[in-house]
């Protein structure tokens, strides 16, 4: 009776003992994940940042009461170019999903602000006295695009891994035609 009390107290010791491990392996797993997130957050935002950075420079460059500026303008803007090009790298290597929303987003930038960017140097320089309104840059076109990276972003930092999303049907909502609801993802038809 004793050797069995002794060998029950021992199993169920090794079960706590293997629960404990597992708890503290779930935990950390999960902090290291969530700090991997963190960064990853971080890391999307300093780069869409720098593409809003680099959008608003055909209306610096519009802007521009001197020479001088130019040359300011010129170095400011190369900058930004080159914080676009870590991160189109940087991104590829984080995700590739959202690396490529990124490049694409970059290319579309560059494309289109590029463009007007360009049309702003062939402007004459404005009189420090002169509106500084820009009413000529519409940038609006960008906005889909924008929005296509956004979404890979939250896929991407979303807590739950994409297999655990599945349809939701809304009670109540019984009407002929309705379409069931997912949670947070975009469904396939």
């Amino acid at each position: 009776m004793l050797l069995a009390t002794e060998s029950s107290l021992w199993e169920s010791g090794l079960v706590a003992a293997l629960i404990a491990a597992v708890v503290a392996l779930a935990g950390f797993w999960w902090n290291t994940r969530a700090t991997r997130l963190d960064r990853q957050r971080q890391l999307f935002a300093e780069a869409f940042g720098a593409a809003m950075e680099y959008r608003e420079y055909p209306f610096i460059v519009r802007r521009r009461t001197s020479d001088t500026d130019r040359d300011d303008i010129t170095g400011a803007l190369s900058a930004v170019q080159a914080d676009l090009n870590k991160y189109v790298a940087l991104l590829r290597v984080e995700s590739s999903e959202v690396g490529t929303h990124y490049q694409n987003l970059v290319a579309q930038t560059r494309r289109i602000a590029g463009a007007a960017i360009a049309a702003g140097w062939d402007m004459p320089v404005r009189d420090i006295g002169e509106q500084m309104h820009v009413r000529d840059v519409d940038l609006s076109e960008l906005d889909e695009i924008d929005e296509l990276f956004i979404m890979a972003v939250k896929r991407h930092l979303d807590p739950l891994p994409s297999w655990a999303h599945r349809r939701i049907e809304i009670p109540g909502n019984t009407r002929k035609g309705s379409t069931p609801v997912q949670s947070g993802r975009p469904t396939s038809s």
